[in-house]
């Protein structure tokens, strides 16, 4: 009769650490779900940054347009001679310029906001892993002395139900 409530008593604690093992996968579930959901929301914010450049980009071209337009406009009505074709080409060149520069800084600003994004993935994954890692580790150490006294239960029983007989 002890035997079997000590065997009852050792799938009682089996079946504990089962559960414990599923709550605790399941609470790490949830966190790396949350997790998911954050960054979900930093790349949208990013996409959104990001279309408001082009956006920008955009009324940066229009505006351009517009102001080669009135320069060309002014040219036609001066006629002054070639002070004012210089002048004009100068300010072509020059907002042709600032807009290429205006690119390139959008540009760069993108890249650093995808690498840090990017960093940002990468730290998590290592720190999932390390605990991963962790509570592998964990579980093995803990399931040894279980696995060692459950060996030793069964070995005891064993002697005491073959002495009687020997």
């Amino acid at each position: 009769m002890d035997t079997f409530i000590d065997k009852l008593a050792q799938r009682k604690n089996a079946q504990e650490m089962i559960r414990a093992n599923s709550a605790a996968e399941a609470a790490k579930m949830e966190q790396m779900q949350n997790q998911l959901k954050a960054y979900d929301e930093i790349m949208q914010e990013v996409r959104r940054v990001n279309l408001k450049t082009a956006q920008n980009v955009d009324n940066m071209r229009g505006l351009i347009a517009k102001c080669i337009e009135k320069l060309e406009s002014i040219k036609v009505e001066e006629k002054t001679g070639e002070d004012v074709e210089k002048q004009l080409t100068a300010v072509k060149g020059l907002l042709e310029e600032r807009l290429t520069q205006t690119e390139d800084i959008v540009h760069k600003e993108n890249v650093k906001v995808y690498r840090n994004v990017q960093a940002a993935f990468t730290e998590e994954l290592e720190k999932q892993n390390r605990v991963e890692q962790e509570s592998q580790a964990a579980k093995g150490k803990g399931s040894s002395p279980l696995l060692i006294a459950v060996l030793i239960g069964v070995i005891v029983d064993i002697v005491l139900n073959l002495l009687p007989l020997l």
